[in-house]
């Protein structure tokens, strides 16, 4: 785009960063437009983030020889300053300083930050940047990570539309942190190749340049892979993606050192970095199996790397024994760069470290390691587990040159490459666009799902593994607490108690009944009401905890009696009537109702959120106030009037979404317009109609077509997008799936013009799928990754195999119309 003589030195790169934000290249926060420091010349990212600190990095011209962080939690972006250390690096022949502070922060918090250098704001008008640390260890809460590799590779004038596109739904993704599976700035690592804000050109800032890494890292931290491109070139990676704090905390190493000469390559300083970290009842491991491509000797770079770090007597391989050992954990994941399987006409299957004893592929088999992530490959790929059901991946997708898939062993699932290559169950003849990508991984539990995505938000290949726990647990739950037994009715007893606690986490509840067992219950719920019992008898009863491991709490040493009524009402009262709901912030949810009366009188009210149970509400209450609601977020409110016999009347219900926390705003689009086409009146259109349908089948297919205009993101970041659409009358128990419409004609097709026959095409794969829908309320669907800016969108419901054919209400009906609801911040 534009040239730039190294003898203009910085002037050149000030001007070349003004003229970029004129004409709205911005720098990436959020997209931002807004003009940051010309001192900056790499935006500030993030690192080592593990249970006791984080590592802020960022780049800037020598103009002053100090340089700091003012961080704090969420809100209180100037509590802390922590000073900064510097490197001196020289990017294309221009003299910076390469800054880095290690926050002292705790696990699951969120923080923001600003980046100075001596006494200037290097962020000036740029929001401050917000990141949440590392998941506790030990934690029992849900996840998620994204990976991904060989990337950083730049065409002329620095673009590379596809790498900045992954990049971006990255940082959309809602990881909590990235690892890579290395190779990252191509050709070779140089600081030169990873560039910075200003510089541009062919294998120039194909890192920090303003649409890369910037844009996700300054609040998703990344875990460093190396790969053979820039192996020797290594101490670039020490400088610009610090682990060391992940490296020591243990027991690892990231430096670099001295390496004999292996299989008659030349002794050389070359890259040793292996470490691991915490997050949740996961544990990381990020190892070295690279080697560089100009020194090989009589080996080749697999062989040679084996030499170097995978035999039993290597620094790195007993290192790993070692940790493995002292790390029973539940869920064990592993990060390189050479593949241990590939169907690759390039990058093939690393033999060297497969195998039994004595190899990585082996002492990961023995210590129950569950999934592992490799690069090298330029492309995605799926493998079937080995025998001792380790699952492996291949994630080199990450914006550099695709390479295809070759060979299609019995080994590969599923594989894409560049030219519509592909292996195992995947399709074949994929544009590139749908294999350039990243992983998003979630952990819950034990089960972990990996969600493929490619460069414009397409799932695929979605798969979700249950992982059997290796863990040894013998502690049982505590006893539960606060228990409470009272007569609801002739025939029913209602108990209730506190939540008990276990090192791993409580699964369930039994409930004793003059001690037999009556009953045992899953899951976390702590009230039950038993329906079994005589009027005008006396019980007592006992409730004990269960873990997963099937250790059972004792018992409250005392039984807890309770005599039924004696009186005979089966008469229920009449349910709340003019159920309201209003959100006045995002965490607070006031309820309001007409009272309801019984031939007997009320007792209480029962409050069910979104299938969780609040605190009850008195028998006069005709208000109800939950302060502890997330913002953001779409609740059902149900209210059950109980009579003083434990009658229930009909629930009533009411649904409310609570406005976005502080520093996010929302706003609801209604559609432009929106219509149905139908297979079985391909030339007939249906714009006025007041019913959107979705439905599958040969002939009676049914696609109904919404546009939105979005407006208002400007700057800032979209955090959620949710499609409402409100169902009236028709439910089913498998509803339609959202995809999204990308083909030219997505923008032009009219309300009333549009047919089945002249209907845009749309992904062949949902962003987002439901299950049973209920009539009477609206149901969401999840299309963050398809809204990332201004724009008018096109979304089409339906195709996915459903059970029977869907109704929503469309934007012609006179009530509950379509709506797009989007968070940014």
């Amino acid at each position: 785009m534009f040239a730039w003589p190294l003898s203009s030195g910085r002037r050149a790169c000030t001007c070349l960063l003004a003229l970029l934000i004129a004409l709205g290249w911005g720098l990436p926060v959020s997209g931002a437009k807004a003009a940051p420091s010309a001192s900056l010349t790499r935006y500030p990212y993030l690192t080592d983030s593990i249970q006791a600190s984080a590592t802020v990095n960022w780049a800037t011209t020598t103009a002053a020889t100090t340089g700091s962080v003012q961080w704090g939690p969420a809100g209180s972006c100037a509590a802390n300053t922590t000073t900064a250390t510097k490197k001196s690096i020289s990017v294309n022949g221009i003299a910076e300083y390469q800054w880095k502070a290690s926050l002292a922060v705790g696990p699951d918090t969120s923080y923001c930050y600003r980046v100075r250098l001596g006494t200037t704001d290097l962020l000036a008008t740029d929001p401050s940047p917000t990141f949440s640390s590392q998941v506790a260890a030990g934690s029992n809460a849900p996840f998620s990570f994204a990976v991904f590799g060989d990337w950083g590779q730049a065409y002329a004038s620095s673009a590379n539309a596809d790498q900045a596109n992954v990049l971006r739904r990255i940082s959309t993704s809602g990881a909590r942190f990235a690892v890579m599976t290395g190779d990252t700035a191509y050709a070779d690592g140089s600081q030169k190749n990873y560039g910075d804000l200003q510089q541009t050109g062919t294998d120039i800032s194909a890192v920090f340049g303003p649409s890369s890494w910037g844009v996700p890292g300054r609040s998703i931290p990344v875990f460093n892979v190396t790969g053979n491109h820039g192996f020797s070139n290594g101490a670039v990676q020490v400088v610009n993606w610090p682990e060391d704090n992940a490296a020591s905390s243990s027991g690892g190493k990231y430096l670099m050192e001295s390496y004999p000469s292996i299989n008659g390559s030349t002794a050389r300083s070359y890259p040793s970095f292996w470490y691991a970290f915490d997050a949740g009842r996961a544990r990381f491991y990020v190892l070295t199996t690279a080697w560089a491509d100009g020194n090989v000797g009589t080996g080749s770079v697999y062989a040679d790397d084996a030499a170097a770090h995978w035999t039993p007597s290597s620094a790195e391989y007993k290192w790993l024994a070692d940790d493995l050992a002292a790390h029973p954990r539940a869920l064990k994941f592993g990060f390189w760069h050479y593949p241990l399987y590939a169907d690759s006409s390039g990058q093939s299957s690393d033999t060297s470290i497969q195998g039994g004893s004595g190899r990585l592929q082996g002492l990961l088999d023995t210590n129950n390691v569950n999934i592992v992530f490799n690069g090298h490959a330029h492309g995605y790929e799926r493998n079937k587990p080995d025998p001792a059901g380790l699952v492996s991946y291949v994630f080199g997708n990450g914006g550099a040159a695709l390479g295809s898939v070759s060979g299609c062993h019995a080994f590969d699932l599923y594989a894409i490459g560049s030219g519509g290559s592909h292996c195992g169950g995947a399709p074949g003849g994929m544009s590139n666009d749908h294999v350039f990508g990243f992983a998003k991984v979630t952990v819950n539990g034990q089960q972990v799902t990996v969600t493929p995505t490619d460069e414009l938000g397409r799932t695929y290949d979605i798969q979700t593994y249950t992982f059997p726990s290796h863990e040894s647990d013998s502690q049982p739950p505590s006893v539960p607490a606060d228990l409470t037994a009272a007569p609801r009715a002739p025939s029913s007893v209602s108990l209730s108690w506190s939540a008990s606690t276990d090192d791993t986490g409580v699964t369930g509840y039994r409930i004793y009944r003059d001690g037999s067992l009556l009953t045992t219950l899953t899951g976390t719920a702590t009230t039950y009401a038993d329906g079994t019992v005589t009027p005008s008898t006396t019980y007592g009863y006992q409730v004990t905890a269960l873990d997963a491991a099937g250790n059972e709490s004792a018992k409250q040493q005392t039984p807890v009696a309770v005599t039924t009524p004696g009186q005979t009402d089966i008469s229920p009262p009449t349910p709340p009537g003019n159920l309201a709901a209003t959100a006045p912030s995002g965490t607070q949810v006031n309820l309001t109702w007409t009272a309801s009366t019984d031939d007997v009188g009320v007792d209480h009210y029962t409050v069910v959120r979104s299938g969780t149970a609040l605190a009850p509400a008195s028998a006069t209450a005709t208000t109800y106030t939950d302060e502890s609601a997330t913002p953001g977020t779409t609740y059902t409110y149900s209210l059950t009037a109980i009579d003083a016999a434990g009658n229930p009347s009909t629930a009533s219900t009411v649904d409310v979404t609570t406005p976005p926390g502080s520093g996010t705003s929302s706003a609801t689009f209604g559609a432009l317009a929106d219509a149905s086409v139908k297979q079985a009146s391909a030339a007939s259109n249906f714009g006025t109609s007041t019913s959107l349908n979705a439905d599958s089948g040969s002939g009676v297919a049914m696609e109904s077509y919404l546009r939105f205009n979005v407006t208002g993101v400007g700057t800032r970041t979209v955090q959620s997008a949710k499609l409402r659409l409100y169902v009236p009358s028709d439910g089913t128990s498998d509803g339609p799936g959202v995809y999204a419409c990308t083909d030219p004609a997505c923008g032009t097709w009219t309300e009333s013009g549009i047919t089945w026959n002249s209907r845009p095409p749309s992904a062949g794969t949902p962003t987002s799928d439901v299950g049973a829908i209920t009539s009477g309320r609206y149901v969401e669907w999840d299309v963050t990754p398809l809204i990332a800016q201004d724009g008018t969108y096109t979304l089409v419901v339906g195709q996915t195999p459903t059970t029977d054919g869907t109704v929503f209400s469309s934007d012609e009906a006179a009530a509950n119309k379509p709506q797009l609801v989007v968070t940014t911040n």
